[in-house]
C-alpha cells in the first residue's frame, strides 16, 4: 500500500480487547512505522467511569500522562497522528500535541458515537474525520466522513472452517440499556423453537451490578451467578463464534452505527440476528444471512437457522476487513 510505505504514525487509541494491537500490526504490515499509546492514563474501572462522568477529576493524572507522551514523541517527525475515539485528552493538551507536530496530518476515527464521548471540542483541529455512526456525519458544520467498522483476520480465517456447531445462537456482550430484557425474551423464543443457545453476559464490576440491581427493573430477580465479571479474550470469543451458527447483536438504543460484532460476522461467514433496523440499507445485507428483529416485539423462526449461509461478493467483504478500513482512512484522496 503506497500511501503507508515508510510512513511514521503516532497512534493513540483506547485499549479494547486487543483491537488496537490488530490495527497497529496491520499498519506495520502495510509498511508504516507505528508508535502506539493508550488513550487513557490507566484502564481501571474507576478511571474509565470518571473519564466519562467528569474527566476534570482526573486532570492531574491525565496531564502527567500526556505530558509524558509529549516528551517521548518530541522531535519525531510523524506523517500522521491517528486518534481513535479520544475522550481523556483535554483540548489544551491536544493543542500542545498539535503545535509540537504541526507538520503532521491529524486523523480522527470514532468507533463510538460522538454523543457517548467527549471528543466534540477537538473536531475542528483534525485534518480529516471519520465515524462509524452515520448520525455523527449528518448536519454538521465540520465534515465527518462515514466509515463502518471492520473485522480482523481472526474472523475471516473462520469462513473456510466447517465444524459441527454446538450453538444455534450465541450472544457475548456487556449488559447495558435494555439488553437483559431483550435477552430474556430471546431465551423464551429459543426454548419455543428448540434452539440451543449460549449467552455470556458481562458486567465490568460486581459493585456496579449490585448498585444497578437496586434501581434497574430489568435486573430485578437476577443473581451474581447470572453474569460474568471477567471479559473474554479475543481468542476465546473467536472460539465461541467458530462453534456457533448465528450470533445475536443488540445495539444500544441510542446508537445507529453497526457494531463491530456485526461486521465480524460478515468476515466469519456467520448468520446474524440484530435489532439494528438500518442494516437493510448496507451493501452486504442478505435476508438469508441476516434477520432483523424488533426489540419491542421479538420473534424468531427456526427456518432462518436451517438455511445455509450464502457467501457474498468478495470485493464487498474485503471492504469491511481491517485492511479495507485502513485503506479508506489513509487514502490520499481523503487527505
Amino acid at each position: 500500500m503506497n500511501a503507508l510505505h515508510q510512513k511514521r504514525i503516532l497512534f493513540i487509541s483506547p485499549k479494547f480487547f486487543g483491537y488496537e494491537i490488530d490495527i497497529k500490526n496491520k499498519l506495520e504490515s502495510l509498511g508504516a512505522k507505528v508508535d502506539f499509546y493508550d488513550e487513557r492514563p490507566t484502564n481501571t474501572f474507576i478511571v474509565k467511569a470518571l473519564v466519562r462522568i467528569n474527566k476534570k477529576l482526573l486532570s492531574k493524572k491525565i496531564n502527567k500522562y500526556y505530558t509524558d507522551i509529549l516528551h517521548k514523541t518530541k522531535g519525531i517527525k510523524y506523517d500522521f497522528i491517528f486518534f481513535n475515539s479520544p475522550e481523556s485528552i483535554s483540548k489544551q493538551l491536544f493543542l500542545k500535541l498539535k503545535k509540537e507536530h504541526e507538520s503532521s496530518r491529524f486523523i480522527l476515527y470514532m468507533w463510538d458515537s460522538l454523543k457517548n464521548k467527549n471528543a466534540n471540542e477537538l473536531l475542528e483541529y483534525f485534518d480529516v474525520r471519520f465515524s462509524f455512526d452515520q448520525q455523527d456525519c449528518i448536519n454538521r458544520k465540520i465534515d465527518i466522513k462515514y466509515r463502518p467498522l471492520f473485522y480482523v483476520d481472526d474472523y475471516s480465517n473462520l469462513s473456510g472452517i466447517s465444524i459441527q456447531k454446538e450453538y444455534d445462537l450465541l450472544f457475548i456482550g456487556t449488559l447495558h440499556s435494555d439488553r437483559n430484557k431483550i435477552l430474556n425474551q430471546i431465551r423464551t423464543e429459543c426454548q419455543k423453537q428448540g434452539l440451543n443457545y449460549f449467552f455470556y453476559l458481562y458486567f465490568p464490576s460486581k459493585i456496579l451490578y449490585l448498585i444497578k440491581r437496586i434501581y434497574d427493573r430489568t435486573l430485578w430477580g437476577t443473581k451474581l451467578k447470572d453474569f460474568k465479571f471477567v471479559p473474554l479474550s479475543k481468542n476465546e470469543l473467536v472460539n465461541y463464534v467458530e462453534k456457533s451458527n448465528a450470533i445475536l447483536d443488540i445495539q444500544h438504543p441510542k446508537q445507529n452505527g453497526l457494531t463491530i460484532r456485526t461486521i465480524e460476522m460478515l468476515g466469519a461467514s456467520r448468520k446474524l440476528i440484530t435489532t439494528n433496523q438500518d442494516i437493510v440499507n448496507y451493501d452486504f445485507y442478505n435476508p438469508t444471512n441476516i434477520k432483523v428483529i424488533d426489540r419491542n416485539q421479538i420473534q424468531l423462526e427456526k427456518k432462518f437457522f436451517d438455511k445455509a449461509f450464502e457467501k457474498g461478493d468478495k470485493e464487498i467483504i474485503h471492504k469491511y476487513s481491517l485492511e479495507g478500513w485502513i485503506t479508506e482512512i489513509f487514502n490520499p484522496v481523503n487527505m
